[in-house]
């Protein structure tokens, strides 16, 4: 057992991410807590079903306003955005109301009342990605076909972009010139494919069979120039490919990260423009106990891919990005105790 399986099993995850999220910005920031397994609700283990819960957290971390989602049914949330309105958009699914896998989009005011809530048995599943758009609109990404679902504010579908077949499975990221950037894990052929789509839909450029496999939601980051940075597992599922593309999807640089035979993304960030860094974990057998033990490692890249610094700070994910080199994260003491002894989020700089 790993020292995220004895966290998992200590801290349930949702409250977890609640911690997470009092502190990631200065300003107001929101937690969703939900009593559910992805995928898995807890009407099919015969308990009550589950309900989704929606917390507004101010500075210092207190509760500004909770708001309760309950179909009678199990509610699902797996992410959350807010809206130009100064609303939010909860992504989830359901399973029962339509008896097939659907996804779900409920839309809340400011102050946390539902305005809508809407279930798309077309799109199974839940939307992999959800971000912001211009005008109120907001984008989805689906899978198995890959599409980008763009959405009015009434949550109504205006239009579909397909760029990849059944064989794909795939993730969307907003590209800084209003399109998109797509990475699609092909399945059988063990690789994957980058496409940038301007904002109206049209290729730009697409590369295919890059050494990529086994891609999360956070395997794109756009930078400041157009271009992008992928990343995913090389074929054998131990180190991490990185693939650095400028706005013409030219390979700038490409670099293999991994410590071990057990290497996981953390985070990729842009700390200035041309400047790089990037987080993975990487699994170690343990001194004093037979469980492994998960270190994060950090590398910061040049626009030309040299190594500037590379270190090893002490905190687990999540981690997430805030401006420049600052970073907020989670610190676990005694990490080779094998068990959580202590929690403490902090800034890094």
């Amino acid at each position: 057992m790993t020292l995220r399986d004895c966290l998992n099993k200590d801290l349930p995850l949702p409250w977890f991410i609640v911690i997470i999220a009092v502190g990631i910005c200065g300003i107001t920031a929101l937690g969703i807590v939900a009593w559910y397994s992805l995928g898995f609700g807890t009407a099919q283990c015969g308990l009550p079903p589950a309900d989704i819960t929606v917390m507004k957290l101010g500075p210092d971390g207190n509760v500004q306003w909770q708001a309760r989602i309950d179909s009678g049914e199990d509610d699902t949330a797996v992410g959350i955005i807010p809206t130009s309105n100064g609303g939010y958009v909860l992504s989830g699914r359901n399973d029962y109301r339509t008896h097939l896998p659907a996804a779900r989009l409920i839309r809340l005011n400011s102050s946390g009342g539902v305005e809508w809530d809407r279930f798309y048995p077309e799109y199974k599943g839940t939307f992999t990605d959800l971000f912001s758009g211009p005008d109120g609109r907001f984008f989805a990404g689906t899978m198995l076909p890959g599409r980008i679902i763009v959405l009015d504010a009434a949550g109504n579908v205006s239009r579909e972009i397909p760029f990849a077949d059944y064989a794909y499975a795939s993730y969307i990221s907003p590209a800084s010139d209003g399109g998109f950037f797509v990475l699609a894990e092909n399945l059988s052929a063990r690789n994957s494919m980058i496409m940038s789509i301007g904002p109206d839909g049209s290729e730009k450029w697409r590369r295919d069979a890059l050494p990529l496999i086994a891609l999360h939601d956070k395997s794109i980051l756009a930078t400041s120039d157009g271009g992008c940075i992928v990343e995913g597992h090389a074929d054998d599922v131990r180190e991490l490919n990185y693939f650095r593309f400028d706005s013409r999807g030219n390979v700038v640089w490409n670099t293999t990260l991994g410590q071990s035979w057990d290497n996981r993304p953390v985070l990729m960030a842009e700390v200035r423009p041309g400047t790089f860094e990037i987080f993975y974990e990487s699994s170690r057998k343990s001194d004093v106990t037979l469980r492994d033990i998960l270190e994060t490692f950090s590398v910061t890249f040049d626009d030309n891919g040299t190594v500037l610094r590379q270190r090893m700070p002490d905190i687990s994910p999540p981690v997430t990005h805030i401006s420049g080199q600052d970073y907020f994260a989670a610190r676990f003491r005694a990490k080779d105790v094998g068990r959580r002894t202590a929690m403490v989020p902090r800034i890094l700089s």
